[in-house]
């Protein structure tokens, strides 16, 4: 009898150790399926198509992956000191993970260890930090995209092309990029580079800058925006002056606006960059990276040069309207 009890005994135990295990794999399993909690941090909230489409594609990663994102922005892509504070803000909500595209590589860089100290996962989008920071960084390759619009415009040049470029923020990992890429991609023609002007990231400061270079060279036959801001404002002035047909341009990004340039003969050329897929690829390492899961360092969101002959492709025609827009 006392063998039969012990019996009993150590069969009762197990079963109590088995449900214990049970349950611990129910817990675990109930807190995988609760979503994770993202907050996605942009230069800018404003009305450019490229920081809409980014959202767009964030948004679309964060239902694939079971995951609630909340999206915040300064109105202006310079408002480093508004940035700052929601990254703050952000910090203590205590949320899984921050998708932080940094409006300075070096004012955010504090910041940015905040998050990381806060023990909360931090993946970089569109830009980079003085140092690195971040399980992930998900951008468009910069000088790729510069060197793809200057190795186009080099056809153009001339002897005594005159040519300008307008900025968007300087010092910005993504306009030093872009710069460097296009100068390289012109060739020996980067030396026929007159001057480049900063708008920081402002249409109307970019149509007023663009207007003030054309007064300074009344022969400069070439002229660059480095970002839609930049672009934008630049093509607006040229065309209101009516040198559309006198002077060469082309832009980088693909609004709305920018496509019906392209269309009208104002660019040459559009490089673009792909903001729903650097949206989308951004939230997927942040879930990815919380989850604990190997992510890689760096991932490329992708680009491409848009030309009045190649636009209408059906490749093309998708990445210059994205799905969700």
């Amino acid at each position: 009898m006392k063998r039969h009890g012990i019996k009993i005994g150590f069969l009762s135990a197990g079963l109590l150790v088995c449900a214990a295990l049970a349950v611990l794999l129910w817990n675990r399993t109930l807190s995988k399926q609760e979503p994770y909690e993202i907050v996605l941090i942009q230069k800018a909230m404003d009305d450019t198509d490229f920081w809409t489409s980014v959202y767009q594609g964030g948004e679309m990663a964060a239902q694939e992956y079971n995951a609630v994102l909340t999206a915040v922005g300064p109105e202006r892509e310079q408002d480093v000191e508004s940035q700052n504070q929601m990254i703050l803000d952000a910090v203590a909500r205590k949320p899984d993970a921050i998708v932080l595209a940094p409006c300075s590589s070096d004012e955010t860089l504090p910041y940015a260890r905040q998050i990381e100290e806060a023990g909360i996962t931090l993946v970089l989008l569109d830009s980079t930090m003085e140092e690195e920071t971040g399980k992930a960084v998900v951008a468009t390759d910069n000088y790729e995209l510069g060197y793809k619009m200057g190795s186009y415009m080099k056809q153009f040049v001339e002897e005594d092309t005159v040519i300008g470029i307008v900025g968007h923020v300087q010092g910005s990992s993504t306009a030093t990029g872009r710069e460097e890429g296009f100068r390289a991609g012109l060739g020996g023609a980067g030396d026929q580079v007159a001057e480049i002007v900063f708008c920081d990231s402002d249409t109307e400061r970019a149509y007023e800058l663009t207007c003030g270079l054309l007064e300074k060279y009344p022969d400069m036959n070439m002229i660059v925006g480095l970002n839609e801001y930049s672009a934008v404002g630049a093509a607006r002035a040229v065309k209101e002056q009516g040198l559309s047909d006198s002077i060469r341009m082309a832009g980088i990004d693909s609004s709305q606006e920018q496509i019906q340039l392209l269309e009208e003969g104002v660019y040459e050329a559009l490089a673009i960059q792909k903001p729903f897929n650097m949206g989308y690829l951004g939230v997927e390492a942040a879930v990815r990276a919380a989850r604990g899961e190997k992510v890689e360092a760096y991932v490329d969101s992708g680009s491409e040069l848009i030309t009045k002959e190649n636009m209408y492709t059906e490749e093309n025609q998708k990445l210059l309207f994205p799905v969700g827009e």
